[in-house]
């Protein structure tokens, strides 16, 4: 699910006054549209292109990222 227009604006707006501003902005998203945003449960069954570099739960991935 992707974030409606309005939302996008919203976060794209808060970019342009920084990182702390992005962050509370997602947080308020998380609230908004919780199924815009994966969850433990959704990443396990994701396969991302590079391996994550982090912890991040995942099925599987098809490179290094140094590759």
């Amino acid at each position: 699910m992707k974030i409606s227009y309005p939302h996008q604006v919203e976060l794209i707006n808060a970019s342009k006054f920084g990182i702390e501003h992005v962050e509370m902005m997602i947080e308020k998203l998380k609230t908004e549209c919780p199924d815009a945003f994966h969850t433990d449960s959704t990443l396990v069954k994701r396969r991302f292109h590079h391996k994550p570099t982090s912890d991040t739960p995942c099925r599987g991935f098809v490179a290094d990222r140094d590759s």
